[in-house]
């Protein structure tokens, strides 16, 4: 889910994912016993995962790609909720997003994106054959 907040000028995105299936890919990325959410997490976990979502999820905002900056993460039972940032995001008007998350570890992975500018909701699905989308905004 990605959010617009057009008073710090950013785009806050948050990334739902169960823990299982994150596990899986990280290693596929060959970081193994991570035991994420767990007493003895990895130390580098957040490293991993951040580095996991930076080759698997690229952003371009208004035709300029953006790295967005990992925050954390929380675990909610199964499911890890990551969060990254897009600071200096002055206004919308077309994200485009590339995301394979999980693809490689799941063949039939689908990843639901959530765009909300200003209570406008748009959304994009995207799985292994089409891992690029499009979204415009007035």
């Amino acid at each position: 889910q990605v959010n617009f907040n057009q008073q710090s000028h950013s785009l806050e995105i948050s990334v739902k994912i169960f823990v299982d299936d994150l596990t899986a890919g990280l290693a596929a990325e060959g970081h193994n016993k991570l035991y994420i959410g767990e007493v003895q997490e990895d130390a580098h976990a957040d490293e991993y995962i951040y580095a996991y979502f930076k080759k698997s999820i690229r952003f371009k905002v208004n035709d300029n790609d953006f790295e967005p900056e990992f925050i954390g993460k929380e675990m909610e039972k199964d499911v890890v909720w990551s969060y990254l940032e897009i600071g200096n995001v002055t206004g919308l008007s077309t994200i485009e997003v590339n995301c394979n998350l999980l693809t490689d570890v799941f063949s039939d992975q689908k990843n639901i994106i959530q765009v909300n500018k200003n209570g406008t909701i748009k959304n994009l699905l995207l799985s292994k054959r089409d891992t690029n989308g499009r979204l415009k905004f007035d």
